[in-house]
C-alpha cells in the first residue's frame, strides 16, 4: 500500500505544477474539518490552475481512486474529510476574475474567501449576500458545495439564489458549463453521449420521479 501511495504521488508530480503532499503531516492537517469527524486523505494536491484540477482527476480516474474538492474546511458535517485526493482550492486558485458593476455579477475562483469579495465589491455598493457564520474563512467554492446561507437568507437567499453558472470539471476530466438554459439547448444537452449529457439525462429522470 505504502509502494502503490508513493507511485501515484510520483505519478501527480510529473502530470501537476501546483503542490503534491503525501507526507504524514499534511495527511494529518486534511483529516479534519470544523466538523466531529476525522479521516485521513490518501494524499494532498494543491493546484495552481484549472490544468492541474483536469490532470489530477484524471490520474486519480486512471488509478479508481477517489477525490474530494476543498475550500476551507468550514463544514459541520464532514463534507471536507475522506479516504480521497483532497483538492484544495484556497491557496492558488482564490482570485477575483472580474467585476461587472454594470450587470451587479463577478467571476471568481472557487478559493475565494467570501469577506475577501465582498471588501472588493464593496467600493462599487455590491455584495455577495450569502452570510454564514464563516464568512472570514469561508470559500465560494465550498459555499456552493454545501449551498451556504447565513442569518439573513430569509431575506436575502441562499448561495444557489446567487449562483449564475459554474464552470466545472467532471469525474471524466473533461469541462463543462452550467447554468440556466433554454429548451432548445436542453434537448440537445439530453441528446448527446458525454458524460455532461449523460448528467443532464440523469436530473431530467430524477425530477419526474420526484414530482410523480
Amino acid at each position: 500500500m505504502m509502494n502503490q501511495s508513493h507511485d501515484l504521488a510520483e505519478e501527480l508530480k510529473k502530470a501537476v505544477s501546483g503542490e503534491v503532499r503525501f507526507d504524514d503531516f499534511s495527511k494529518v492537517l486534511y483529516s479534519t474539518d470544523a466538523s466531529i469527524y476525522q479521516m485521513e486523505p490518501i494524499g494532498v494536491v494543491i493546484p495552481r490552475a484549472k490544468d492541474d484540477v483536469i490532470a489530477t482527476i484524471d490520474v486519480a480516474r486512471k488509478s479508481n481512486i477517489p477525490i474530494l474538492p476543498r475550500g476551507a474546511g468550514t463544514s459541520l458535517a464532514g463534507q471536507s474529510v475522506n479516504h480521497a485526493i483532497v483538492i484544495d482550492f484556497t491557496k492558488h486558485m482564490d482570485h477575483v476574475l472580474e467585476i461587472n458593476t454594470e450587470e451587479r455579477w463577478a467571476r471568481v475562483q472557487p478559493g475565494v474567501i467570501l469577506d475577501q469579495l465582498n471588501r472588493i465589491l464593496k467600493p462599487h455598493g455590491l455584495q455577495y449576500a450569502p452570510d454564514p457564520s464563516t464568512s472570514n474563512r469561508a470559500s465560494i467554492g465550498g459555499g456552493i458545495g454545501n449551498n451556504s446561507c447565513g442569518s439573513h437568507s430569509v431575506v436575502y437567499g441562499k448561495t444557489s439564489d446567487h449562483v449564475i453558472g459554474v464552470d466545472v470539471v467532471l469525474a471524466d476530466g473533461t469541462e463543462a458549463w452550467f447554468s440556466s438554459i433554454k429548451r432548445s439547448e436542453l434537448e440537445k444537452k439530453l441528446a448527446g453521449a458525454t458524460l455532461e449529457n449523460e448528467i443532464y439525462r440523469q436530473v431530467i429522470f430524477t425530477k419526474i420521479i420526484i414530482q410523480s
